[in-house]
């Protein structure tokens, strides 16, 4: 089970967020940018071992198209039986805020979930050819994205 439950975090603020009431939410999980965790680490270690491992980060890849509409930052990645959202999230709360990029299924090839030791990458791609990588949060399960949307 997720630690932190984004499936229900925006089932509960769906009519804040302005989805609609036959929108199902089907999974969801926090991101942030590619090499987040490893820049973390970096700063907690200190010294060269984690220089090196900073540098080891991958950055987002955007190639324009759909994969340009990304946001940058920490948000809630979600999917749902229409679409696939990004949603900002509350610093102070942790619930959604807003709606900040929405793409329809149509428009989402794939979700590839890869294993990680700090976080889990996620790579986009999009029917257009284009992708993004970012990172799921270990704890809110970003595998259930790719199983979701491989069905």
């Amino acid at each position: 089970m997720a630690l932190v439950n984004v499936k229900k975090k925006i089932e509960k603020s769906a009519a804040n967020l302005g989805m609609r009431p036959e929108e199902i939410v089907i999974a969801g999980c926090t991101t942030n940018p590619s090499g987040t965790m490893k820049k973390m680490l970096a700063r907690e270690l200190g010294g060269a071992v984690a220089g090196a491992l900073a540098g080891q980060s991958d950055a987002t890849s955007v190639d324009g198209g759909s994969a340009a509409r990304f946001p940058e930052g920490q948000h809630f990645l979600v999917l749902t039986n229409e679409r696939l959202f990004a949603a900002k999230v509350s610093a102070l709360t942790g619930k959604p805020k807003e709606i900040v990029a929405d793409w329809y299924r149509s428009e989402v090839e794939s979700i590839i979930v890869e294993d990680g030791k700090l976080a889990k990458p996620l790579t986009i791609i999009f029917t257009d050819g284009t992708a993004v990588q970012v990172e799921g949060a270990k704890g809110s399960d970003p595998a259930a994205l790719g199983v979701a949307m491989a069905v």
